[in-house]
């Protein structure tokens, strides 16, 4: 099948998008699925930081490669081992995930091995690369390929959701809507009554805010430097908002909260001095817990370790919420739905295929930019 699509061809060669643009959008050929393979047509992709950090080579990845690891969409063709979907089903993409790891089998999908080993490779959880351009393979992005009008998953990819939900809402339940709200209420697990701060208000940090919102935190508090974000965190429920680049996020936190400190403050940045700055607004037992990621490399954090140790403060890493994305994306699809939590407002713009490059700019500015959803052609 032809489809009209975004191709990494590699990274930029001075590490911005000033003088390179990446990617291209060029004509392809998606085989139709066999197997456990699903062919979903591509109603809206969304850009994340993950998909500018590959462009940048931040990300190591198979080249070139179909764009996207965020999008949803409606299932066309089904393979003879596909038992859950079946056409004209809405999906969100989620992962590859083998389902018979350790990980998996412990309901821990988001660590799954095989996905790892796909994801380096550029294939299908099967090995598989089922995208072609002028008759050579050309690779897949994470197992899920969004940036197209056409894409070829495997079946636990293809996550099947309330179709009451539009898609070009649903397609942000595809990374950062898990990742931010599955690390407040799987990861932290966070008690109705709890205190929290927030740190980072972009697409991934205003999801935490709203599973906040949705276990019954009382205060909740968003970090940020950007006014426009930190105003729709107020929309979106946040008790308190702090500009990080007016005041110091930590004593603006303990007057919040009469000296006290938050029982759980998130870094959704992946920044080591906001780790710090997390650390020390805490309260004696609370918890940080590490949601933004780096480029694989180490850095250093400076921490008092005998006031973890008497103050019996922990740090947590969160990967994808902790969670198994069969589970989970139906669940947040169904929120939402209900009206529990929103996606409209960290949506900033809709933007045609054929712009993918400078939205990837855009975002790497780091303005007020939450999520851009990406329409392919019809």
């Amino acid at each position: 099948m032809e489809s009209i699509a975004a191709i990494l061809e590699k990274p930029t060669s001075n590490g911005k998008f000033t003088e390179s643009k990446p990617a291209t959008i060029c004509e392809i050929e998606v085989e139709e699925p066999t197997g456990e393979e699903v062919l979903v047509e591509i109603v809206a992709g969304s850009l994340c930081h993950t998909d500018v950090a590959m462009a940048l080579g931040n990300i190591n990845e198979q080249y070139p490669l179909v764009m996207g690891h965020e999008g949803a969409g409606i299932v066309r063709q089904v393979g003879d081992s596909v038992t859950t979907l079946s056409p004209g089903d809405h999906v969100v993409l989620g992962r590859p995930a083998c389902g018979i790891c350790e990980y998996c089998r412990q309901g821990r999908s988001n660590l799954c091995n095989a996905r790892l080993t796909s994801r380096h490779a550029g294939t299908l959880r099967t090995g598989e690369r089922r995208f072609y351009r002028d008759g050579e393979k050309i690779y897949h992005c994470h197992g899920v390929s969004s940036f197209t009008q056409f894409t070829n998953v495997t079946e636990e990819v293809a996550i099947k959701i309330n179709d009451k939900l539009p898609l070009d809402e649903a397609t942000l339940l595809g990374c950062g809507v898990f990742t931010g709200a599955g690390a407040v209420m799987n990861t932290a697990n966070i008690e109705a009554g709890s205190s929290v701060a927030i740190f980072g208000a972009g697409g991934v940090g205003l999801s935490a805010l709203q599973g906040a919102v949705v276990r019954g935190a009382v205060t909740i508090i968003a970090v940020d430097m950007i006014p426009e974000k930190l105003q729709v965190a107020k929309n979106l429920g946040a008790t308190h908002t702090i500009n990080a680049s007016e005041e110091d996020p930590v004593d603006r936190i303990k007057q919040i909260t009469d000296g006290r400190g938050v029982d759980y403050a998130f870094d959704v940045v992946g920044n080591p001095k906001v780790v710090e700055q997390a650390v020390e607004s805490l309260h004696s037992t609370g918890s940080v817990v590490l949601v933004g990621t780096t480029p694989a490399k180490k850095h250093t954090v400076n921490l008092n370790l005998y006031e973890m140790v008497v103050r019996e403060k922990s740090i947590i890493g969160s990967f994808n919420g902790s969670y198994s994305l069969q589970t989970a994306i139906p669940m947040l699809a169904d929120l939402v739905v209900a009206g529990h939590m929103s996606l409209k407002e960290m949506i900033s713009s809709k933007r045609p295929l054929s712009e993918i490059n400078e939205a990837m700019e855009a975002l790497e500015e780091g303005g007020s930019a939450i999520r851009q959803v990406i329409l392919p052609p019809k």
